[in-house]
């Protein structure tokens, strides 16, 4: 070996060393760097040469960079934090919420509105004709119509931030996607590129935040990028995509179908409804069943037998959870098919973009995000899950319960008389055609008129009943302009009233000057859906309010009842302890969320319990995974994270290496010289 070899060995080292010295630099200079991956060299031993027979090692020299990232660790991480951050959004979002409900624990909440309610009741039959009873019943009939109003506005806040939330979570996701393919794209074409290895982690873990992903290396250095139930996000250098999309209904045909007509509805819903077809024939005639949750199981009755409905045209709407269902058919008329079927979404709801024509439902069916198909983690997915198997099935739970207050107490109310008879009175509610059977109207309240008897008593102009009752067969199938013709054409010589229509509501007055009228009693509950003689307007949450006619005079609260020679008793408190009584009434609130018949007490503090639950349902899921995570984390640093006392180490390695190397350069440089001297 010659000197010469000597000072390259040296020439070799020290450059190594120098590399070394640089590489760890780099990576105490990135200890707190976010994503940041440590780098160290990869050395490998040069080709030896031969002398005089001998071989003789050349040094070391780099090979290349060797990035410190688990990837099997890493997948284990984006799963576990998925979940983090699904029931991280869920906890978050339902935080506020809960503290709605939580206020009706408290005096001046929505359950101790509902108990002054209910007692302001109770004090008026201690005296039904006392000015003051009615005026503090009509107060806490107030109160709380206004505590109603402040759940019904904070609910919808809160659903709305959501929406907000989730369209901004769709449009970071998508640019995210973007941003990976091009990472790929500038990686396979520098595979030895770090810095875009480093950065491409980042966003694949930005995206994991948002969405339940798993990716894979591929040979080519791209990632591909999936979602935990399988659709592809990206692929090499080519981003797919996320969208909303408004309320929709999608048709799946049986094979051999031969049905050319669609489905149709209005209104909206949390849950999606799987519409299946149990048998074959026309619309009018083919049955189906529906379900929440993509055919798992089907609604039920109350004794747990599967409910069945008839398929029907426009003028015969099925009715579930406030969506309206019925199907156009083509001309001429082809059949349903046993299991065709059809998916009603009737909120917005996100998917994914497979084509152009082609976009794949992935909002989570329920609270927990574990179907097939649809997003199981992620703060997209959880905040999903908490719009709809929370805040906007809370909301339709409190309607529902608002809903069937105002029918019980408008019922009731209508059976009895206040302290003052109507000389005129016209309808809250108004239906948009007169000719249209009252139970398949507009009217929110129509499908509860049953078969019945309107009762109505006239009196004189000084106060005495003119005559017996007058009494009007009601059906359900009647219009409204069937109602007046059938309330003008009494008998002759009964006591009579006039009956008119007004912008479609029902208008009566007395046809003498001096005359009155007292509505008598209704069986039908007619009188309550069109809104005569009640004590609430409204159907939901956010329309409740005390009638008008009763805000302006209390003396319109209907306590007592017509008897039978047609007078109101003074103090007659009958109607009044009715009322009273409907708070222990065992009630079933119109909606698919719960079945149980109960007071309506207890249907608020069973709602009132489950938002609790499912709050602590949520904190709990994000403690456990959160804590997962952070172990997971803890591994893969372990590994890509900066170790400072190693690296500075290593620093005082590679210098002591660069110190060794330089000696020997200066050693070869000696004997050389030396060398040299001797030559002269």
């Amino acid at each position: 070996m010659s000197i010469y070899d000597l000072m390259s060995i040296g020439n070799n080292a020290m450059m190594n060393a120098k590399l070394g010295i640089s590489v760890t630099s780099n990576n105490l200079s990135n200890e707190n760097t976010k994503g940041y991956a440590r780098t160290t060299v990869n050395y490998a031993s040069r080709s030896p040469i031969m002398r005089n027979g001998l071989q003789f090692g050349t040094g070391a020299e780099a090979v290349n960079f060797n990035r410190h990232y688990n990837y099997f660790v890493e997948q284990q991480y984006l799963s576990s934090n998925g979940q983090q951050q699904f029931w991280n959004a869920k906890a978050e979002t339902l935080y506020s919420v809960e503290s709605l409900f939580k206020q009706g624990e408290k005096d001046y909440g929505l359950s101790a509105a509902l108990d002054k309610y209910f007692s302001s009741w109770n004090a008026l039959t201690q005296d039904a004709d006392s000015s003051a009873y009615r005026m503090e019943l009509s107060e806490y009939s107030n109160t709380l119509a206004t505590m109603l109003h402040t759940m019904s506005a904070s609910l919808k806040q809160e659903q709305q931030a959501t929406d907000t939330a989730i369209e901004l979570g769709v449009n970071d996701a998508n640019g995210l996607m973007k941003d990976i393919a091009e990472l790929n794209r500038g990686i396979m074409a520098q595979p030895e590129n770090l810095i875009l290895q480093d950065e491409r982690d980042r966003k694949i873990r930005s995206l994991g935040e948002l969405l339940p992903i798993k990716s894979i290396h591929q040979t080519d250095g791209s990632f591909t990028v999936i979602t935990q139930a399988g659709q592809t996000l990206v692929d090499g250098i080519n981003a797919f995509e996320l969208v909303q999309k408004g309320p929709e209904a999608t048709t799946n045909l049986a094979t051999g179908s031969a049905f050319n007509g669609a489905i149709k509805f209005e209104g909206q819903s949390s849950q999606e409804l799987k519409v299946e077809m149990l048998n074959t024939g026309a619309v009018g005639t083919a049955e189906f069943r529906i379900s929440t949750d993509g055919g798992k199981t089907w609604l039920a009755d109350e004794s747990g037998v599967e409910r069945k409905f008839q398929s029907g045209d426009v003028d015969n709407k099925v009715v579930v959870n406030g969506v309206s269902i019925w199907f156009e058919d083509s001309a001429p008329a082809t059949d349903l098919s046993k299991a065709d079927s059809f998916n009603v979404v009737a909120k917005d709801a996100v998917y994914w973009k497979k084509t152009t024509a082609h976009h794949v439902n992935i909002t989570p069916l329920g609270g927990y995000g574990n179907e097939a198909g649809r997003l199981s983690g992620g703060r997209l997915g959880g905040l999903l899950a908490a719009r709809d198997s929370g805040i906007a099935s809370y909301r339709e739970r409190m309607d529902a319960f608002t809903k069937e207050l105002i029918w019980q107490t408008n019922y009731q109310h209508s059976q009895g008389a206040g302290l003052e008879h109507y000389k005129e009175t016209i309808s809250t509610n108004a239906v948009v055609d007169p000719t249209v059977a009252l139970n398949k109207s507009n009217l929110t309240f129509g499908n509860k008129i049953t078969d019945g008897t309107l009762s109505l008593q006239t009196y004189t102009a000084q106060g005495a009943p003119d005559g017996g009752r007058v009494e009007i067969p009601v059906t359900p199938g009647m219009s409204l302009q069937d109602l007046v013709d059938a309330i003008n054409d009494t008998p002759t010589g009964a006591p009579k009233m006039l009956a008119t229509i007004e912008g479609g509501k029902l208008k009566l007055n007395s046809r003498t000057a001096d005359g009155s009228f007292e509505f008598a009693g209704d069986t039908s509950g007619v009188l309550a859906a069109m809104g005569l003689n009640t004590y609430f307007s409204g159907s939901s949450n956010a329309d409740i309010e005390l009638e008008a006619r009763i805000k302006n005079d209390p003396k319109r609260i209907n306590a007592g009842v017509v008897n039978g020679l047609g007078l109101v008793n003074s103090g007659d408190n009958t109607n009044a302890t009715a009322l009273h009584k409907l708070m222990d009434k065992a009630v079933t609130l119109d909606t698919i969320h719960t079945s149980t018949s109960t007071t309506f007490t207890k249907h608020l503090s069973a709602l009132t319990a489950l938002v609790g639950a499912d709050m602590d349902g949520a904190s709990r899921n994000k403690v456990y995974n959160e804590t997962v995570s952070k172990d997971l984390e803890k591994r893969q640093q372990s590994e890509a994270g900066v170790n400072r006392d190693e690296e500075l180490m290593n620093l005082t390695k590679y210098k002591s290496s660069f110190d060794a190397a330089s000696k020997l350069i200066t050693t070869a440089n000696e004997m050389f010289d030396t060398i040299l001297r001797l030559k002269s």
